[in-house]
């Protein structure tokens, strides 16, 4: 009987022992979140620590958007008149200059306009001999004076139709014409060839589009600006444009325009800045950041970029999150922290971090993705028993240790 007692004690003493084991099912510690700092030192020498301060900077308004094309740099090539295409000197994607040669066409219609100006000068020689002519008797009273003027009607009638269409010519052919009804069309503007629509043969209409051109050594820095910050932004103030594909280049201007109405949708109105882009870097499309300086002063953290480990890339008006690492005594504790872009070396820190704390600078990809001998510690097989079972066999050891005993006596 006593021992019987004593398997009932002991099986009593053991029952939080049991709600943890049961029927082999074999668990592992996860990976730790802490990593030892004396540990990585080891395997990688290049992390760098820095203590996070604050600073005094420029308030900016960040936001995102895109580099886009000013309409009045686009400019078209057409044909003036009606002929036949016999060259193509340019193509698509070219650069041209203000008087490129872009296009020989062989026309009828200029052709005529040439005979026609050549018969016009030889009546307007006849017309100033017949006026010299009339001059002379006028002037020896041989001749009435009707008709000195009427000789002088028509020499300067001559003078007003050769000047007509030798005009008409020179608008047509920009006086380029290489041989009879053959001239050349050359580009009245710099820009790229973004479209053409001409090939050797092709017989060309006036007014048919042959080219389609834009002048980017200028874009629009084009951005949202949300209802909220509207009160803050104005014509001229100092703009900063980071290019999403180009994050170690940084660009300036000033606000050219604000919109006037506001998108029901987003909630914010449209605002430009107008960039110089003479290294042709400034694709139209391009996604890019935008940061308008209010020129107020404000006090906040600057991290650089390097500390962060990327968590997303999308946020809300310019904010993202990311994962930067915090050492606390001997070890590196990864933190979630919400960004802003401030330059294109550094972040502003919106939340997360404060002063006085020491992040991992440079380094912290190492921590979040290398493989560390400290992150895969095992623990002994645990096993786990649902606790109403253990209720439940302790009752029946109860009754069979009861009955048993009974029995005995």
């Amino acid at each position: 009987m006593k021992k019987i007692i004593a398997i009932l004690i002991l099986f009593v003493f053991s029952l939080p022992a049991l709600s943890e084991c049961g029927c082999g099912e074999t668990k592992f510690k996860a990976a730790n979140e802490k990593i030892s700092a004396n540990e990585i030192a080891k395997e990688a020498f290049n992390i760098e620590t820095k203590k996070v301060e604050e600073q005094i900077v420029d308030e900016a308004i960040r936001t995102t958007g895109q580099i886009e094309e000013i309409p009045t740099n686009h400019f078209d090539i057409n044909s003036p008149v009606q002929g036949k295409v016999q060259s193509v000197l340019v193509t698509l994607g070219d650069f041209v200059g203000v008087g490129k040669p872009l296009v020989v066409i062989q026309s009828t219609e200029i052709a005529r306009l040439q005979a026609e100006i050549s018969q016009l000068k030889a009546e307007l020689e006849l017309a100033k001999s017949n006026y010299e002519r009339e001059q002379t008797l006028y002037e020896k009273s041989i001749s009435p004076k009707k008709e000195f003027e009427a000789a002088k009607a028509i020499l300067l009638s001559q003078e007003a139709k050769l000047n007509a269409a030798e005009s008409n010519l020179k608008i047509l052919t920009q006086q380029d014409i290489t041989s009879q009804g053959t001239f050349t069309i050359k580009a009245q503007k710099a820009g790229t060839i973004v479209e053409k629509k001409v090939t050797v043969g092709q017989i060309v209409v006036p007014d048919e589009l042959l080219f389609h051109g834009i002048d980017l050594s200028s874009v629009w820095a084009s951005a949202d600006i949300f209802e909220k910050d509207l009160a803050k932004v104005k014509l001229g103030q100092i703009v900063s444009v980071v290019l999403d594909g180009i994050p170690d280049k940084t660009y300036e201007g000033r606000i050219t325009y604000v919109g006037s109405v506001i998108n029901q949708d987003s909630r914010t109105l449209p605002v430009k800045t107008t960039l110089q882009n003479k290294d042709s870097l400034l694709k139209p499309g391009a996604f890019l950041q935008f940061s308008v300086f209010t020129g107020e002063k404000k006090n906040s953290i600057i991290i650089p970029r390097t500390a962060l480990v990327e968590v997303d890339k999308e946020g809300t008006e310019g904010k993202h999150s990311h994962i930067v690492y915090i050492k606390e005594d001997k070890k590196f504790i990864p933190r979630k922290i919400q960004v802003e872009s401030h330059d294109s070396n550094n972040v502003e820190v919106v939340s997360g971090l404060k002063a006085g704390e020491i992040i991992v600078t440079n380094g912290a990809y190492q921590l979040q993705f290398g493989k560390k001998e400290e992150e895969h510690e095992h623990l002994k097989p645990e096993f786990n028993l649902p606790p109403y079972l253990v209720i439940i066999v302790g009752i029946v050891m109860l009754l069979i240790g009861f009955l048993f005993g009974r029995r005995k006596r």
